[in-house]
């Protein structure tokens, strides 16, 4: 019996720490906006990445891309952020979805230190993970001599 509710309690000492830092609704809002979100960070120039951008600047417009580094396609969209959710308009296909969002901070992988999840995304994955813009992070890879433009 003894070993039984420490088990127990063991067991809710775990369930409740540890558990993701959520941002509330009006932090996420802010951290959703001006970050690049992408599946992965890629090793190599032909690995395969999904990438979202929203832009308020610009009208509540966004990106969306479904790429490898220097090639891919991409989707404009609107988007309006609001108490935890995302509707999304996408011009091109007259289709709109909205959908419940969350975003986290995290220690990682490297370089990340957000996570965005969505409860259904309208393109791609559900989960993106964004890094502090200005962090000196970027997606970069050494064009081949023989590629690069002659000057």
């Amino acid at each position: 019996m003894r070993a039984l509710a420490l088990v127990a309690l063991f067991a809710l000492a775990a369930c409740s720490s540890g558990g993701p830092d959520v941002l509330d609704a009006d932090e996420a809002k802010e951290a959703l906006v001006n970050r690049n979100w992408v599946t992965t960070w890629p090793s190599s120039p032909s690995e395969h990445l999904h990438v979202l951008r929203f832009v308020p600047s610009m009208g509540s417009s966004g990106v969306y891309q479904d790429r490898v580094l220097f090639e891919g396609k991409f989707e404009l969209f609107l988007y309006r952020a609001e108490e935890g959710r995302i509707a999304f308009t996408f011009p091109g296909r007259e289709e709109r979805a909205e959908t419940p969002y969350r975003i986290e901070r995290v220690d990682g992988p490297a370089p990340f230190t957000h996570r965005l999840v969505m409860e259904a995304s309208p393109r791609g994955p559900a989960v993106y993970y964004g890094y502090d813009e200005g962090s000196g992070q970027e997606l970069a890879f050494e064009v081949p001599a023989g590629l690069r433009a002659s000057r």
